[in-house]
This record gives structure tokens, sequence and C-alpha cells, in this order.
């Protein structure tokens, strides 16, 4: 008798697996075909993975663009770029078993980001994502936990709080032109020095991230960012797995898990080292330095005695860690993207270069010797420079993708969609719609964003750089502001050129990367 009720409940975890994996995919793809959405077949376990590796690798196999060509998507995310050519702006595919929708339709998109209600979860499903921006972060969350995490957050952020991180990221930015100049005097009658921006932006932004939100020193920094950078490349690979093999214990998941360990244990010493100082000053001299993230994290964590942060919310362990995770990840590597694919973009165009240099000089003046920080008022007339950035981030946007996991059936631009559904947005694409951008949607071309970003495109909401409604990034402020402030030190005192050994082939790795780093040459001002 128990022979036979095992074998009935192994069939009928057999049948149930059978449905999942193969006959509810296939229905679900007759009922969006019913409603004019197809896509790439469904595959067995793997969905369109198969089909997506085999595209990725006739991409990593072609050649490499010239440098002034600005349609990257065919090399950057092949899979999509086919599959928009061949099934229209809004289609199907498929990560494993899971249906996922993918729409360059703008309406359909502005539905899903705008969202109020909870429809559309953040859920990126692979575990290395969580391990690596911190799951009970404030990227990651949501419902009210998101709401009560980002009343913690949100402060870090405020006027005052910017204003500090400006003048930090100036004395940071300063130590680097240094550095740079001691090279170019090294250099002979060269005068020039050779820099890979990719390293040297990655080292900058480091160190700007962890003196302002964790007060941690040069060393610590890297070796938290180390740790994520390797974490970084394993969740790109993960990407092109089927979600069975996420869960499984394959050596990369091992890697990953151990990774993620030692990430924790360096910032749990960190929160240590900083109580431990808060404790000593608050014995000395009365109080603390709660200015920074970390400081205001470690108000809301339950542990302490005080244990409330604004608004009374509190945080577990668990959350803290992730929540500087979360800061770690997205505030370092976005702004060091944004920096060095602005700084390329200046290189290829220098009549651009001249124009932006000439206004900082105008405003900021020649005579910076380190003393001098590019204030709220000085940054405000930097409009070229504004409008650079922004075309950065609409060619070039650090985060190319974003997804969404529908919670429920839900209608979404007409089409009927099924709970569990992903909602994949490409940024990237999305910024070069010529029914949006215009004819000249694949150029560089500042001057659209010269009466602001509303007015730059025929929507007001086409640039979703830092996303859109609700969830739109917290630290969005004070990445313009940081940027502002590199890119105007790094003119008042540079010209930069393109090396001749630069490739241009911009790869995935989460955020927007240059395939081989990216070489520009460095000339002082004064020498021209």
């Amino acid at each position: 008798m128990v022979a036979v009720l095992q074998l009935a409940a192994f069939l009928a975890l057999l049948l149930v697996a059978l449905w999942r994996l193969a006959w509810q995919p296939r229905a679900v793809a007759r009922a969006f075909a019913r409603q004019g959405i197809r896509g790439p077949s469904y595959t067995f376990l793997a969905g369109s993975l198969l089909e997506a590796k085999r595209l990725v690798m006739d991409g990593r196999r072609g050649a490499a663009l010239d440098a002034g060509c600005h349609d990257i998507m065919p090399v950057l995310l092949p899979p999509f770029s086919r599959w928009v050519a061949d099934y229209g702006k809004t289609f199907l595919f498929w990560v494993g078993p899971i249906p996922a929708v993918f729409s360059t339709d703008l309406q359909l998109i502005k539905q899903v980001l705008t969202d109020r209600t909870g429809l559309y979860q953040k859920d990126f499903m692979i575990p290395v994502m969580k391990f690596l921006f911190g799951g009970n972060g404030v990227i990651l969350l949501n419902g009210d936990d998101w709401k009560r995490h980002r009343r913690v957050v949100l402060p870090a952020f405020n006027h005052d709080k910017i204003k500090r991180m400006s003048m930090l990221t100036a004395e940071v930015t300063d130590q680097m032109r240094q550095q740079w100049s001691e090279q170019i005097h090294q250099s002979g009658d060269e005068q020039s020095a050779k820099v890979d921006m990719t390293h040297a932006m990655r080292d900058l932004t480091t160190e700007i991230t962890g003196r302002i939100a964790f007060g941690t020193s040069h060393q610590e920094g890297d070796e938290v960012f180390g740790l994520m950078r390797e974490m970084q490349k394993l969740a790109t690979a993960a990407m092109m797995d089927a979600p069975i093999l996420w869960y499984l214990p394959t050596p990369r998941n091992l890697h990953v898990r151990r990774l993620n360990k030692q990430l924790r244990s360096k910032i749990i010493s960190i929160m240590q080292a900083r109580l431990a100082a808060k404790r000593a000053t608050t014995n000395k001299c009365g109080g603390g330095n709660e200015n920074d993230l970390l400081g205001l994290l470690l108000q809301a964590w339950t542990p302490q005695q005080h244990g409330i942060g604004n608004g009374g919310e509190r945080l577990t362990t668990d959350e803290v860690i992730d929540e500087c995770k979360t800061f770690f990840a997205a505030g370092q590597d976005a702004t060091a993207t944004l920096l060095v694919w602005a700084m390329f973009l200046l290189a290829v165009h220098p009549q651009w270069q001249d124009k932006v240099r000439e206004e900082v000089l105008r405003e900021f003046g020649t005579h910076h010797d380190g003393g001098e920080v590019p204030n709220a008022d000085v940054l405000a007339k930097l409009m070229l420079l504004h409008m650079v950035l922004l075309e950065t981030l609409r060619l070039y946007p650090p985060v190319v993708y974003i997804q969404r996991t529908a919670a429920s059936d839900v209608v979404l631009g007409g089409i009927n969609v099924p709970k569990g559904t992903i909602i994949s947005i490409p940024i990237a694409m999305l910024h070069r719609d010529r029914e949006v951008w215009g004819p000249d949607a694949d150029e560089f071309n500042p001057m659209r964003f010269e009466h602001g970003v509303t007015k730059a495109a025929s929507d007001p909401k086409a640039l979703l750089a830092f996303s859109l409604g609700p969830r739109v990034c917290t630290g969005q402020s004070f990445a313009i502001v940081e940027a502002q402030v590199v890119m105007a030190m790094i003119l008042s005192k540079f010209t930069i050129s393109l090396s001749p050994k630069y490739v241009h082939k911009p790869r995935y790795l989460l955020t927007l990367a240059p395939k081989l780093g990216m070489p520009l040459i460095l000339r002082n001002i004064v020498a021209e």
C-alpha cells in the first residue's frame, strides 16, 4: 500500500512538472499569439536561452564598431536586437519556463514604471543578483518594506548632504588630477599620459562612495568593491543559464555563496568599527557623526539600544547589510560608468569638448587649486556640461535594461498578461526610438536637451536612465552632481582624446562597459 501511494505521489509530481515545463508554456504562448504577440519558440527547460546564447556568440565574433557609431544595440544586446526586427516592438520570449514580455513601446513601459498599486514587482529572480544588490535593500524590496527602507535612506541625499558630498568629491578628484599631472610631467617630450578611464573612474568613485556613504578607508572600500566586481561577473554569466541551474550547487553558485559570506563579513566589520568609533566619540564629546548613509542605517539598526531611525523605522542586521550592498553596487558603478562614457563622447566629439571646457573655464575659473569647490551656483551655470551628461545617459545608460514581474494577472497595453510574467524593459533601446527621439536618435546631439529633459523628446518622460515613477533612483541627484564636479575639474585642467588602441565594442556586464577598457590620452591645457 505504501509503495502504491509513493508511486501515485511520484506520478502526480511528474504530471505537475510536465504541465509547468512543457504544456503550460505552450498554452501561454498560444494565448499571447491570439493577441498578436509572438516571439522565439519555447524549448523545454531552456526557453529562449539557447537561441539567445547563439546570437550572443555571433555578436561577440562580429567586428568592432567605428568609435563615432553610437548604434550599439546589435553589439550590446544581439538577441533583443534581432527579435525586435523579427517580431516587432513587443514580443514574448522565455527565461526557462517563465514567460517574458519584452517591449520598446514607451507607453506600455510607462504603465509599468508609474504604477503605484504594486502590480509590477521588482524581482531579479537570479539568486546571485540578490546577493550582489541586496535582496533586503531598497532596490529589490516591494510594498511596505520598500517604503520603510526608503524613509531611512532618503535623508542621506538631502541638499546639505549633497553639498558635503560635492566637497569630498572635489577633494578626491583633485588628488587624481595631481597624479595625472605627475604622469604627464614624467612623460618627457610627449607631454601626455595614457589613462584607462575604466580603472581610473572605478577607483575614483570607489574612494568617493566609501568615504561619503560609509566613512571607510580606501583599503576597506577596495576590498568590498573587489568582492562585488567578482560577483558581478558571475551574475552576468548566470543570466544565460536555464533557471534550474540557478539553484543547484554548481561550482559557480558555490563560489557566489563564498563571495557573499566574505562580503557580509567585511560589511559587518565596517559596521562594528563605526559603532566603536561612535561610542568613543560620544564618551568624549557627547555626540556622534550620523551624517552619512551608514550613520542613518545604524540609527535604525534594531540590535542597537536606540534602534530607531528617521520616522521610527527599524532595520534588521540583514537589512542594514543589504542596504550597504545596494549603495556600494549602485552608487559606485553607475556613476563610474556615466563618467567613462561621458569622457569617451567628448573625446570622440572634440568640438563639444571645446564648448564644454570654455563654459567650465568661464564659470569655474582657471585657477582651481583644490581649495575651491564647484558649488551649486556654479554647477547650475554649467548648462552645456549638464546637457552632455544627459545625452550620455541617453546613449550609454549605465543600466541597459531592467525587469519587473506581474504580481497578478494584468492587462498591460491592452495585452492580457498572466501572473508571474517578466516585463523586460530595454532602457538603451527605448532611448533610441526614432518615433520618440527623432531621426537622429542614434547620434550624439546634446542640444536636444537645450530646453530641459521634458522637452528633449516627443514624450516628457522618455529618459529612463534613472527609471521612472515611484521607484525612480533615490541617488540620482547626487550621481549627477558628482559627475558634474568630476567632469568640470578634469576639463578645467586637461584635454582628452581617444587612444588609437581603443576598441569600440560595448558589452553588458550588468552595467554598460567598454569591452577592452577606455584608454584616453590626457594633456595639460596650459601646454596646448
